[in-house]
């Protein structure tokens, strides 16, 4: 039983890495300066765009023109 229990605590270190991160969000239509709390399996970051909309998104996305990212937390302010 207690191979068993120390088997489950290992588990979420086993299970692969899950990145965390807060960032403000808005866009043109609904959310207006919202604290947006983001994980994912893949590191993200906190972004803003040229039009104005801000959240988090995959490291992929910064490469983009017009897109701005960091990478603390509430950086996008």
């Amino acid at each position: 039983m207690k191979a068993y229990l120390l088997l489950l605590a290992l588990l979420p270190l086993c299970t692969g890495r899950e990145y965390y991160i807060e960032c403000h969000g808005e866009d043109f239509l609904m959310v207006r300066n919202q604290l947006l709390q983001c994980s994912a399996s893949v590191k993200q970051a906190c972004y803003t765009r040229d039009s104005g909309e801000k959240g988090c998104t995959r490291l992929d996305f910064c490469k983009l023109p017009g897109w701005t990212c960091c990478d603390e937390d509430r950086c996008n302010v």
